[in-house]
């Protein structure tokens, strides 16, 4: 099988190593795997008396030049964060280290025994996995701790948008708006039902407009709380009343008492038979948004 020469560079670097000042520590075996940026190499930490230290096999993970070198820096933080977590392999720390006279550092991995976990039941064959966090990105959310919940307000803000604008389009182009948001004023945020701000819809109500905007912000942080959520919505359900649009000289106030609006929900989730309101059947829904 053909190997990489970035790979054999390595490898040759590491038996030298071993070979010309370890040779009683450690002993170099092969090329376990190479990857796009980087080579496993398995090496075995020789038994000793003084200090006691049994032998062991590990693997050495190398990257091939200076670019790379960020990569692996990464990968050794989130293993580390991940320490003592059974399915996840283990970062060791061999002593005396090799590596500290190299230009670039090395990540030292227990070799686990490819039968040492599995599930109950499957005790035929050997399975592995195999995991490489050096393409890992952070949390970029990492004091979000309702992920979950915010993830619902998102998909329930976007199915609002589809039935506003009767776009079913699932994923738009975000764009800034400027918007009153949770814990009191206003400012710009990015989210993805920005086609519904003003002046776009001027039949909206602005307080289910801003919601729907709300819900969609793009960053986690930005969207509401279940609990906010739910005091805004029986305010909003609460206060827009029949009176509150006539009020305010709207035109379709007539549109927003009950029995129109049992009616339309009555044609839109059933689409049976006609309503009971000549508006609505005339066409006239241009007003209950």
């Amino acid at each position: 099988m053909e190997v990489d020469p970035r790979a054999a560079r390595e490898a040759e670097r590491v038996r030298r190593y071993f070979d010309d000042g370890y040779a009683s520590y450690y002993k170099y075996w092969g090329i376990i795997e190479t990857g796009k940026w980087g080579v496993a190499l398995l090496c075995r930490q020789k038994k000793r008396e003084k200090p006691h230290r049994e032998h062991r096999w590990f693997v050495v993970k190398r990257v091939f030049d200076e670019l790379m070198q960020d990569k692996l820096h990464k990968e050794i933080k989130i293993l580390k964060r991940l320490r003592g977590a059974p399915h996840i392999v283990q970062v060791l720390a061999i002593d005396p280290n090799p590596f500290e006279a190299l230009s670039r550092g090395a990540l030292i991995l227990d070799r686990a025994r490819l039968h040492s976990y599995g599930m109950a039941g499957q005790g035929k064959g050997r399975r592995a996995l195999l995991i490489d966090f050096g393409e890992a990105l952070y949390d970029p959310n990492p004091y979000v701790t309702d992920m979950g919940v915010k993830t619902n307000i998102f998909h329930i803000g976007r199915l609002m948008r589809m039935l506003i604008t009767l776009d079913t389009t699932w994923e738009l182009p975000p764009g800034e708006v400027t918007m009153p948001v949770q814990g009191g004023g206003e400012r710009a945020i990015s989210t993805a039902s920005a086609c519904i701000a003003k002046p776009n819809h001027p039949n909206l109500d602005d307080g289910l407009r801003n919601l729907v905007m709300l819900c969609t912000a793009v960053k986690v942080e930005d969207r509401p709380s279940l609990d906010w959520l739910w005091d805004t919505l029986m305010n909003l359900i609460f206060t827009r009343t029949p009176a509150y649009y006539a009020q305010r000289n709207f035109p379709w106030a007539q549109l927003e008492e009950d029995g129109p609006i049992q009616d339309l929900i009555h044609y839109i989730v059933y689409h049976y038979g006609t309503t009971n309101h000549p508006g609505i059947e005339a066409g006239e829904m241009e007003g209950i948004e």
